[in-house]
């Protein structure tokens, strides 16, 4: 395999590239002048002590770029009347988990939480965020969920749905 193929795991190619991920590395450290966050070790990452006039170049992260470009990767559909009920904590925990995920990888972000006929839609930054929010509210309230990955593009849609129980 060719030099800088090798992919994930060990040896498969990745199925599609995020094109907003380069290979090219910055000068060290790099600033985000957006979100704070900085490119050191060959990665983006949250440094609650750095001192920004340390700051050899400003370039905008990868995740600010997508936010800016309005690039969304992960879109999850919520719907049913369970959510209509609940829509609050709901909502509330989709941010908190956010928050929990940045944590590991500072450019899986909540892009916007959008108000459907019938739900709601949110978007994030990364494939993985979506299907983490999907699986997040499947084990948390059951539900059906489902997820639908693209061919074409690095782009992943979950649709979680629950109605309400009928009380007899």
């Amino acid at each position: 395999m060719p030099k800088g193929q090798r992919g994930i795991r060990g040896g498969l190619k990745p199925h599609l590239q995020d094109p907003y991920l380069s290979r090219k590395s910055y000068k060290e450290p790099t600033l985000c002048p957006r979100c704070g966050l900085v490119y050191r070790y060959r990665r983006w990452q949250r440094i609650s002590d750095f001192d920004p006039g340390k700051a050899i170049e400003r370039h905008k992260c990868p995740a600010c770029r997508k936010e800016e470009d309005h690039y969304v990767m992960g879109i999850v559909y919520i719907t049913g009347d369970f959510f209509e009920q609940r829509r609050d904590e709901i909502i509330n925990m989709l941010k908190n988990e956010e928050k929990k995920e940045v944590s590991h990888n500072p450019l899986d972000r909540i892009m916007g939480i959008i108000e459907e006929k019938g739900g709601v839609r949110v978007e994030t930054t990364s494939e993985n965020l979506a299907a983490h929010l999907g699986r997040m509210l499947y084990h948390s309230y059951g539900g059906d969920v489902e997820y639908k990955f693209s061919d074409e593009q690095k782009l992943a849609r979950v649709f979680w749905h629950r109605e309400k129980k009928e009380v007899k």
